[in-house]
């Protein structure tokens, strides 16, 4: 029946011709009728599909696929063109008469019979199962040498940090017992360079999945001060700020943005070889209900300009890219900005013209007026107290060392291995404050041990605390019932006034 019609539309000869001419080229070819049945295929499909064409005569998706969803999208897609006559194009996968999943584009096309009818549709499949797969092993192979060259630096910062822990300690034993004077400062200075690798950390922690800020609301002017003149110490760049007087405060991850304001500023100094200025501007903006990307509400917009080199056109739309770098550095700068800036509900942009500068935008959401009654405010000084304390620790030589460091500031302090040690201490006697270590391998952590406190005392003043920053918990502590939190590695002013906060 099918191919009578064929015959009738076209004639036995120019159907052979037809038929004779698509049968020599290489990629399947298909037509069906307005239907949707099959009127033909060339040798490639047959071969490609394990059918042969009078088998696949006079049949329609559904019998052929033998997959509804996929039945279902060809139907769809083909009653489109029938309608809308011109071509289409798009993207799925078949399954192979070998049991593989091919990766395939097919193209299609409405055709007419003689009098100028739309009769059917032709289409072609091309096979890209190969093209796709060696696009992923490059995208592998250029993110390994990528992540190579970040591990690479890493070590680097990593070795030199522990070089000068390991130096000032050595130097400590041997001024120990001699100059007093010369071992606090070289115990400091260790101090410092612990700091740095928990800083480094950090870094990294945002760029992969997850690292969720820990947040505090604060003023951000002396932080875009401090994070500016920090990068910019030793080079021959000036600084100018234009800071609007009334900006209210912002619930951010100090040490984050600074890390943003710090990128960026470097990215100026770069474009800046013979020097220049950086003119930081920080102001108040409301956005309406503009039906963009922004939210209703009120921000802080800053802008970080230079007066460098610009940045090509072509390479705006991927500076915030992974891996993407005009420089020799691997490229992670830009990218870990936009990644911190999207886990504060805010936005980034940039701005540039060739031989005039670039100017990065960012904007921050402002905390609500309610909210700003709970200002907090960095302290540097060590808060001393009293009372008892839980800690809860696996390891050994971290309960021994915060121990003493409680002790020092004047508490009283017993310790547990896990949960449920420090669960059946505070049955038996209650605290004034518990620190409750995250994770810990084997046994109860603190996101469980929690819970049980609470149902033992409502009002437990716990802490939370860990060397993994990104987990949730840490973010948003007061969800899971505790009352602060601090990040490991810490030091004796940010535990004192953790402690001194939750305990007032």
């Amino acid at each position: 029946m099918v191919i009578k019609k064929i015959h009738s539309m076209y004639g036995h000869g120019q159907i052979h011709f037809l038929q004779t001419l698509i049968d020599r080229v290489p990629s399947p070819i298909f037509y069906k009728d307005i239907h949707g049945y099959y009127l033909g295929c060339n040798k490639a499909f047959e071969d490609y599909h394990g059918i042969e064409r009078e088998k696949l005569i006079g049949k329609n998706d559904a019998e052929i696929a033998k997959n509804h969803e996929k039945a279902f999208l060809y139907k769809t897609i083909d009653s489109d063109l029938l309608r809308y006559p011109g071509t289409r194009k798009y993207e799925t996968s078949i399954k192979h008469p070998n049991g593989s999943e091919r990766s395939v584009i097919i193209e299609e096309a409405a055709f007419t019979d003689m009098a100028g009818n739309v009769a059917g549709i032709v289409g072609v499949i091309n096979d890209i199962t190969e093209m796709k797969s060696a696009e992923k092993e490059r995208i592998r192979v250029s993110k390994l040498e990528s992540l190579g060259v970040l591990a690479g630096g890493i070590a680097h910062d990593f070795n030199n940090i522990l070089a000068m822990i390991l130096g000032n300690i050595t130097l400590a034993k041997i001024y120990g017992g001699v100059n007093t004077e010369k071992l606090q400062h070289l115990l400091e200075s260790a101090e410092q360079a612990v700091i740095r690798a928990k800083e480094l950390t950090r870094q990294l922690l945002t760029f992969s999945k997850g690292g969720t800020p820990v947040k505090r609301i604060m003023p951000i002017q002396e932080l875009l001060k401090s994070a500016t003149a920090f990068t910019l110490a030793g080079t021959d760049i000036k600084s100018e700020f234009d800071i609007s007087p009334d900006l209210p405060a912002v619930e951010i991850d100090e040490n984050q943005i600074s890390q943003v304001i710090g990128n960026i500023v470097l990215n100026a100094q770069q474009a800046m070889p013979h020097g220049g200025t950086v003119n930081i501007r920080a102001e108040n903006i409301v956005f309406g209900n503009t039906g963009g990307s922004f939210e209703k509400g009120h921000y802080i917009k800053i802008s970080i300009s230079d007066q460098g080199i610009g940045i090509p056109e072509e390479y705006l739309d991927m500076v915030f890219d992974p891996y993407f770098t005009t420089k020799e550095q691997s490229g992670l700068g830009l990218s870990i900005c936009y990644s911190i800036i999207q886990k504060h509900q805010g936005h980034i942009g940039v701005e540039s013209t060739l031989g005039i500068g670039t100017t990065f935008v960012i904007y921050l959401p402002v905390v609500q007026i309610q909210q700003r009654t709970g200002l907090q405010t960095k302290k540097t000084i060590v808060m001393n107290g009293n009372g008892k304390i839980l800690v809860m620790d696996d390891e050994e030589t971290i309960r021994d060392i915060v121990g003493d460091i409680l002790q020092y500031l004047g508490y009283t302090v017993d310790f547990a291995r896990n949960g449920e040690e420090a669960i059946n201490l505070y049955s038996s006697k209650p605290y004034d404050a518990v620190i409750l270590d995250l994770t810990i391998p084997g046994g109860m952590g603190g996101k469980e041990a929690i819970r049980h406190l609470l149902d033992i005392d409502p009002a437990v003043k716990a802490i939370v605390s860990s060397g993994y920053s990104n987990d949730p918990i840490m973010s948003d502590y007061t969800k899971y019932g505790f009352k602060g939190v601090i990040v490991k590695p810490y030091t004796i002013h940010e535990i004192s006034n953790v402690l001194r906060n939750v305990i007032s």
